[in-house]
């Protein structure tokens, strides 16, 4: 969490295997998935692909995920709420780093399952991001393998509780000149 040192993203192979070890289902041995140890490194985010300002509207309920400056993250509906501004850097391929643009705080999951935002980059600031075909994207912690959802009362769903298919994991990122 806050005050931890900074770690570099593994590798998207790295993130695919660790993800599935910790979803392989029940009759499969231990020793037929190998996990990698992710090696502590600082990365530099100013020359990695930063994209344009957006916000993320989720599908269920039609909030736009925030975090607040007290490290609150759930999702907003006012008009031009300042929170809702959020900036994704890609730091390899498929995985991202989502910060708060007004706060600064980094877009986190926490053992848990619990959001929140970290004023640190950390190794729980990490996601995998996915194209889903119905042109919504997906937000996955490459450390927990569980998803970014928002109910549809705007309050963050505990990491435990996601899986696919379900709307409250569904974004959709939405410029902030378009919003």
């Amino acid at each position: 969490m806050d005050g931890e040192e900074t770690e570099s993203p593994p590798r998207s192979s790295q993130v695919q295997e660790h993800c599935l070890a910790s979803t392989t289902p029940s009759g499969m041995s231990e020793g037929e998935v190998t996990v990698f140890q992710l090696v502590p490194v600082t990365p530099d985010l100013s020359k990695l692909g930063q994209r344009s300002l957006i916000k993320l509207y989720c599908r269920n309920g039609g909030h736009h995920l925030r975090i607040l400056p007290d490290g609150t993250v759930n999702g907003g509906t006012r008009e031009n709420d300042p929170y809702e501004t959020l900036r994704l850097t890609s730091v390899s391929a498929g995985m991202v780093v989502i910060k708060g643009e007004t706060t600064g705080r980094y877009l986190a999951m926490n053992k848990n399952g619990l959001l929140y935002g970290s004023q640190t980059l950390n190794d729980e600031c990490y996601f995998l991001e996915n194209f889903e075909e119905n042109n919504y994207n997906t937000y996955r912690s490459q450390k927990y393998c569980w998803y970014v959802a928002l109910k549809r009362n705007g309050q963050p769903k505990l990491g435990p509780s996601t899986h696919s298919g379900q709307k409250a994991i569904l974004f959709l990122p939405r410029s902030t000149s378009n919003v």
